[in-house]
């Protein structure tokens, strides 16, 4: 999947099987991390330059993005306003 302008395709990293406290945390009970990695993104337009690369670790807003599955697996596809952090 190719996003197009101002898009990015990102997968969220699993969310951790231990707390910051050392206890483990059952499947049931994680959240979905807002870390993620870059996918794919678009070309980005003349007003807004694309900052963003396949490969790129960023943190996105809490719970934006819209989920899609690829091969199973969950990604989402968001606007790169959404990201608020390059690692």
């Amino acid at each position: 999947m190719q996003p197009i302008r101002n898009n990015i395709l990102v997968k969220p990293f699993p969310p951790d099987e231990v707390s910051e406290g050392g206890i483990f945390v059952p499947e049931s009970a994680r959240q979905e991390s807002n870390k993620m990695l870059v996918i794919a993104t678009g070309n980005g337009s003349r007003e807004r330059k694309m900052p963003f690369k396949k490969g790129d670790v960023v943190y996105r807003v809490k719970s934006w993005g819209e989920p899609i599955d690829i091969h199973g697996e969950r990604h989402y596809i968001m606007d790169q306003n959404a990201i608020i952090a390059k690692e």
